[in-house]
């Protein structure tokens, strides 16, 4: 989406409404809360929006310039990024080193804790909620053992259903 146009994309029309209405809610969201919303920032999130997998900021500079057809500089990728996270629209996966959207743009309300599976070959990801009481039990859990929890956020490597049939 560049401001007040949709993204020309060889993906289905359907999915392309998805991307353009959560946009349009994620620009609400950042300007009631006094954030500026730049054409960069919507057409990152919007790249974001449209991958099956997580993706490293490099990965991100090179699908912009793909789908923009302008280049843009790494460092303004990774502070987009940090805008992104700031606003809890996207997620750095700390064991990949790669960025997803978050999962729940459009549901405009906290989450206590998110967990991400991650197929280790294809790098989809798949982002679940957690309970504030499975998530309270977890860090009790965790203090007991003797240790600290730095993040909510919990990242699990797995296979994906598609991997996991064409290995076997």
């Amino acid at each position: 989406l560049l401001y007040g146009q949709t993204l020309q994309r060889s993906n289905s029309d359907k999915k392309m409404d998805t991307v353009n209405k959560t946009v349009e809610i994620a620009k609400k969201e950042c300007e009631a809360h006094g954030a500026v919303v730049t054409t960069k920032r919507v057409n990152l999130l919007s790249i974001l929006l449209l991958s099956e997998k997580a993706v490293s900021a490099y990965e991100l500079v090179d699908l912009y310039e793909q789908m923009f057809h302008e280049p843009v500089p790494v460092i303004t990728v990774y502070r987009v990024l940090d805008f992104l996270q700031s606003k809890n629209l996207a997620h750095k996966l700390e064991t990949a080193n790669k960025f997803v959207v978050c999962t729940h743009v459009d549901c405009l309300h906290e989450h206590p804790a998110s967990q991400f599976l991650i197929c280790r070959k294809c790098l989809k990801v798949k982002e679940l909620s957690m309970s504030q009481l499975k998530f309270d039990e977890l860090k009790h859990t965790i203090e007991q053992a003797g240790f600290h929890l730095n993040s909510s956020q919990l990242e699990m490597n797995c296979i994906c259903k598609v991997c996991y049939t064409d290995a076997n």
